[in-house]
């Protein structure tokens, strides 16, 4: 999957227009309830667990660094004291 891709994923649960990957979820109208379905949808979609500190600051969460956050599961890059 690529980014469009993952956009695409974001506008279909969120009922937004992502335009820039880089903008805020909240800039483009995703509210909280929002937010829930999407890392719902992403969870069961990918078989990741999104990391709730991802979405920690709302202003700061885009399409680009949940779309991120999935690639790095999925890849499996786990911080070091996770491999213990």
């Amino acid at each position: 999957m690529t980014q469009s891709q993952f956009d695409q994923l974001v506008e279909q649960i969120c009922s937004v227009k992502v335009t820039d990957a880089e903008t805020p979820l909240v800039d483009l109208g995703v509210d909280s309830l929002h937010t829930v379905a999407l890392v719902m949808a992403v969870e069961e979609r990918y078989g990741v667990e999104i990391d709730p500190e991802v979405l920690a600051d709302p202003k700061l969460t885009t399409s680009a660094l949940l779309w991120h956050s999935v690639q790095e599961k999925l890849s499996g890059d786990l911080p070091a004291d996770s491999a213990r």
